[in-house]
């Protein structure tokens, strides 16, 4: 059985990089699929290196491009599935409960017109602890491009713009104390959410760090 050099590796793996499959993860599994099969190649045909593997993208590097789409919406799927799944654990329950409890008391403190001008930062504040923690974790561990990782930031974005409508949206209907409920809700809401993100982000950092010990920077 023909087996494959690591200059032949590497460059599979610069050659997919090169036709933009930029992360990491979903190269890695691209590159051991197409080694298997020019291996194969090789062995059945008795070829080169590089002649197989021309011939071999020739035929199929279109499938590789949309194969990379598939998991790219796979791992979007997986982070919606991992939210689900944290939404409706009882610990977030009650991580709501409390906050509401905590925002309820402290919304009692403030004023109407200032409380309008206060629910506009909401969605804003909730920004910094992702943030923080992305850009920290991405520093500290030189973590390279990974699908799961990227697709996060993508999946905050639209949940920061959800939250700011809603922020927007019910800060339109404070008249009075008696629905500052509406607004304990929506920070319970905000909050919630940021904090679940930020927990689904350290589990996927660590399964990424776990699962790829070799990653070419």
């Amino acid at each position: 059985m023909v087996k494959l050099e690591e200059e032949d590796i590497e460059f599979i793996d610069n050659y997919l990089e090169n036709s933009e499959i930029f992360y990491a993860d979903i190269r890695m599994e691209m590159t051991d699929h197409v080694a298997s099969e020019i291996e194969l190649l090789m062995d059945s045909d008795q070829t080169e290196f590089y002649d197989t593997f021309k011939s071999y993208m020739l035929s199929n590097k279109s499938i590789l491009l949309d194969n990379n789409k598939r998991y790219i919406r796979g791992a979007d799927k997986s982070i919606l599935r991992r939210l689900w799944v944290e939404l409706v654990k009882l610990p977030t329950l009650l991580v709501f409960s409390l906050i509401f409890f905590i925002s309820y008391k402290w919304l009692s403190t403030i004023e109407v017109e200032s409380l309008r001008h206060y629910m506009a930062l909401f969605p804003v504040v909730s920004i910094v602890p992702f943030c923080t923690v992305y850009v920290v974790a991405l520093k500290m561990f030189k973590l390279p491009r990974f699908s799961g990782i990227e697709r996060l930031a993508f999946l905050y974005m639209f949940c920061f713009q959800l939250l700011n409508f809603m922020s927007s949206f019910s800060g339109l209907y404070i008249q009075s104390r008696s629905n500052f409920y509406i607004v304990a809700i929506v920070m319970s809401i905000i909050a919630t959410l940021s904090l679940l993100i930020i927990k689904i982000t350290i589990m996927i950092i660590n399964q990424y760090r776990k699962n790829y010990k070799y990653i070419k920077s």
